[in-house]
């Protein structure tokens, strides 16, 4: 017995409300309201019943689409729905993910709520940022996915806090995100007083979870394996990006700001558990020219290759981001299809499927939108089942 038959088997009869290859064609190519109508037919009835409801009672059409999510560039009514479509496609994943930590006991439970951290560590940075931004912005951020240990009445008392140490001290005092990152939060809070660098509070707090996630699930030995094989490529796919934010910030250009600086600790800034060497890493960082930098990534995870020779060729580095992110996506989401159905991967398979899907809502949204083209849309879908 492994403590994961159970759930196992509810995540695996679950999988059949995950949206279908025919289902994303027949809602390619409608309007707005259309789609929103199309998706009210499918597993999304709920959210977009009730978004539709509460936007109709003049709530919720103004939130939602936090600043850069690609939410925001339609106006009008459009615009009103599309910010609807974002919200349905994140309430959507909160509500099927959830109840997953309940399913599981022992070690098994802290092995799928290490996998859940990930969204834990998210709503602790966006409260962060929100309190750190203050003013109008310090209201809780529409985009949290309550699916962690972070529930909707912490994120409201930590977004009526004063300030940000006030806010990381409340999320401290709740253990959050773990207990272990809860103590280093205190700490980068007590030095934001000094310096008000909010990236290097956010970037404390990422890297502490991270090595929290990680030793959680390698305790775990072969039952977590190809979970924490997983967690590893997303550091791998942060590093890259940190180094080349380094790049950038060396050579004075514009948007490296909020990359943490180096303060001298071993490792600092990268993520651990990665799988490609800092020697590595440090050379990218160094690149003098783009090709350069691609001609460095020797030892690189092989969903690298096309992203990063898009990027040597003048794509922007949230381009580059993007383009990551699907590409582990697909990869990672054909690894699992494979894992052991009595182990953690299977697990952070139903979390990635879910993720992917959020994604392709929202791409089809922009797509409805006018925002994207139905051609390209259909190129970036990622279709789990």
């Amino acid at each position: 017995m492994t403590g994961y038959e159970y759930g196992n088997a509810r995540l695996r009869a679950r999988r059949a409300a995950l949206l279908r290859r025919e289902q994303y064609a027949a809602l390619l190519g409608r309007d707005v309201p259309g789609l929103l109508a199309a998706l009210a037919m499918t597993a999304y009835r709920a959210q977009a019943e009730a978004l539709s409801s509460r936007a109709g009672d003049g709530a919720g059409a103004g939130d939602g689409a936090g600043a850069g999510d690609g939410a925001g560039t339609a106006n009008g009514a459009d615009g009103g729905q599309l910010r609807l479509l974002w919200r349905v496609a994140g309430e959507h994943m909160a509500a099927a993910l959830a109840d997953v930590a309940g399913l599981y006991r022992d070690r098994a439970a802290a092995v799928v709520t290490a996998l859940l951290g990930r969204f834990d560590v998210d709503n602790v940075v966006a409260l962060l940022r929100a309190a750190h931004l203050g003013g109008a912005e310090a209201t809780t951020p529409a985009g949290l996915v309550a699916v962690g240990r972070l529930d909707e009445h912490t994120a409201r008392e930590a977004a009526g806090q004063p300030d940000l140490p006030a806010a990381a001290r409340l999320l401290a005092g709740r253990a959050l995100p773990d207990p272990e990152t809860a103590a280093r939060l205190v700490a980068a809070a007590h030095r934001y007083e000094i310096d008000a660098d909010l990236a290097a509070v956010e970037h404390a707090v990422v890297r502490s979870a991270r090595a929290y996630q990680l030793r959680v699930l390698t305790q775990a030995r072969a039952a977590a394996a190809p979970a924490a094989a997983g967690l590893r490529l997303e550091s791998d796919d942060a590093n890259l990006l940190i180094a080349l934010r380094l790049r950038d910030r060396a050579d004075g250009r514009p948007g490296a700001a909020a990359t943490p600086a180096r303060n001298g600790a071993a490792g600092w800034p990268y993520l651990p558990g990665g799988t490609v060497p800092d020697g590595e890493l440090a050379a990218l960082e160094h690149a003098p020219a783009r090709a350069d930098a691609l001609a460095a990534a020797t030892r690189a995870p092989a969903h690298w290759r096309a992203p990063l020779a898009a990027w040597a060729d003048g794509a922007s580095l949230a381009a580059l981001h993007a383009a990551l992110e699907a590409a582990r996506l697909r990869a990672e989401l054909g690894r699992l299809r494979r894992a052991d159905p009595l182990g953690a991967g299977a697990v952070l398979y139903y979390v990635l499927a879910h993720r992917a899907q959020a994604r392709n809502v929202r791409l089809l949204a922009r797509a409805a939108a006018g925002i994207a083209g139905q051609d390209e849309t259909r190129h970036r879908l990622i279709t789990p089942v």
